[in-house]
């Protein structure tokens, strides 16, 4: 009776905690539910869903497995073990455990997820991630439900410029919108009128940023999608574009009620959204290649820039002289999200140090602050026989201090199939050339359109081995590691002068693009 008491006491301190958000508070009564009986399924799946909201994603996978040896059909920790082989960047194995799970189950969250890590996993290609963002396309349009007549809604032209309307989750975030502030301020607003729609969770954010006058600013985080789509209808917007994507799925649904007559993607779509609701997709020529037309459930729109030309709008730190002058061993480093390091990407650069002996490995990214994540990590290198001493971690940080590990960074690898975005760009401002390679998919060239754009074509290969050899070549050459000195020196001069960052071309590409399909 006092074991029996004792299990509902602890039951209830579970209960309180989780309410509360005390997931370790959670963790330690499971622990002692534990001691007192053997915990059942549902006990380890709650365990391993408290670790992965922890960030804890090595600890979750003994969970999941834990409660799938007690009851093997278990959906939630199927799910939710792919849930954390992804955030580790196992995403093969992510993608199939949750891939089940969705033709299973039909939920939709379990369609969202796969849908929003497909355009990454190594093992799809282009035509599988089309079929699984038009599957939950489909279950949006269902939930939805849009009106019949509001395609309708949206038919009569108005007098006067142009109305675009740009929506975005993220307005606020100034490392992440660096190619979108300063097109906003380019925009010619003589020939154009802009609406900014306001999705930000933190609608109180300053936008000092917009030196730009005549723009219209609307919050929206409270509106339902169909409530969004009849306001957007009502302010006549001939051309709506959406700058989040996957990145806040939660708006994608406010494209199937069409808000506007025209809608288009940017900026944060590298794939098909899968929407045919959604016309247009841009890009360039780099991401983009017309054989794979099929792959699109939108018309493709070539900018005659890179589509991710930016400018540093935010305080950064000064470059610095290049690491290699301090130290003779050769940094390689990635700052890249964890997720982006696949299995694949491990092997690959695990032959480059094998191969360049006198280098080293430099990980700095949120979840490599868990050392169970970061233990997991490292074992993935020593199974390929590269030893621990090889790869040096660094710890979180405030946005301008991780831009400073640049400063101990020689050269960049690029992770693939998802390049860096963000990443890029921050490591060439910082004076660190990326290296890359143009790979089978535009999520796998985003980092190739920034560096070639940049002046910065000799760090693209043409193919995975290129890019090995390359890699080697830099860190072993000295003739090399003197060009590498001097670009660290003149990188930044280089990318204000180049049409990288040139985002007075990138508003005239775009205001282009609105007049041909307007």
């Amino acid at each position: 009776m006092k074991t029996k008491n004792q299990e509902e006491q602890l039951r209830s301190e579970v209960e309180r905690f989780q309410a509360a958000g005390n997931s370790i508070g959670a963790l330690d009564a499971l622990d002692q539910l534990n001691d007192l009986n053997p915990l059942n399924a549902t006990d380890w799946c709650l365990v391993g869903q408290l670790l992965n909201g922890m960030g804890e994603f090595a600890q979750a996978i003994g969970a999941f497995e834990h409660c799938l040896s007690i009851d093997p059909v278990c959906c939630a920790a199927r799910h939710d073990l792919g849930i954390s082989l992804y955030n580790l960047g196992d995403l093969d194995r992510a993608a199939s455990l949750i891939e089940k799970v969705a033709i299973e189950t039909g939920l939709e969250h379990a369609w969202l997820g796969l849908a929003t890590i497909a355009p990454g996993v190594p093992c799809y290609s282009q035509e599988r991630v089309r079929q699984i963002r038009e599957t939950y396309a489909r279950i949006v349009r269902e939930r939805e439900s849009p009106s019949p007549f509001a395609s309708k809604a949206v038919e009569a032209r108005h007098r006067g410029p142009i109305r675009i309307g740009y929506l975005s989750a993220h307005w606020n975030s100034a490392n992440y919108m660096k190619p979108v502030w300063p097109l906003i301020n380019a925009h010619d607003c003589e020939q154009f009128e802009f609406t900014l729609f306001d999705d930000s969770a933190n609608q109180s954010g300053t936008w000092d940023w917009l030196t730009r006058k005549g723009l219209t600013r609307i919050p929206i985080r409270t509106l339902s999608n169909s409530e969004l789509a009849d306001r957007i209808r009502e302010l006549g917007i001939d051309i709506l574009v959406d700058l989040s994507a996957y990145s806040y799925p939660q708006r994608l649904g406010l494209f199937v009620h069409r808000a506007a007559k025209l809608q288009m993607a940017w900026f944060n779509m590298y794939a098909t959204s899968g929407f045919r609701e959604m016309d247009f997709i841009v890009g360039d020529h780099y991401v983009y290649r017309k054989n794979e037309k099929p792959f699109y459930s939108e018309r493709f729109l070539e900018l005659p820039v890179s589509y991710l030309t930016f400018q540093t709008n935010h305080v950064a730190p000064d470059v610095s002289q290049c690491p290699l002058d301090e130290r003779e061993q050769f940094t390689f480093g990635c700052l890249c999200s964890l997720y982006k390091i696949t299995p694949q990407v491990i092997a690959t650069w695990a032959t480059i140090l094998k191969q360049a002996d006198d280098s080293r490995l430099l990980l700095a990214n949120s979840d490599l602050r868990s050392q169970c994540n970061r233990q997991f990590l490292v074992a993935k290198f020593e199974e390929l026989g590269v030893a621990s001493d090889r790869i040096a971690f660094l710890p979180p940080a405030s946005h301008f201090e991780f831009l400073k590990y640049y400063n101990e960074i020689d050269v960049a690898l690029d992770t693939f199939p998802y390049n860096g975005g963000t990443t890029t760009m921050e490591a060439i401002w910082q004076g660190v050339p990326v290296l890359t390679f143009a790979g089978d998919r535009w999520a796998s060239r985003t980092s190739q359109t920034i560096l070639e754009n940049a002046g910065l074509s000799a760090f693209v290969a043409d193919s995975q081995e290129s890019y090995v050899r390359l890699a080697v070549t830099i860190a072993t050459d000295r003739i090399r590691q003197d060009s590498l000195r001097d670009l660290r020196k003149t990188l930044r001069v280089q990318l204000l002068s180049s049409s990288a960052c040139d985002s007075t071309a990138l508003a005239r590409g775009m205001e282009s693009l609105f007049l041909s399909i307007h």
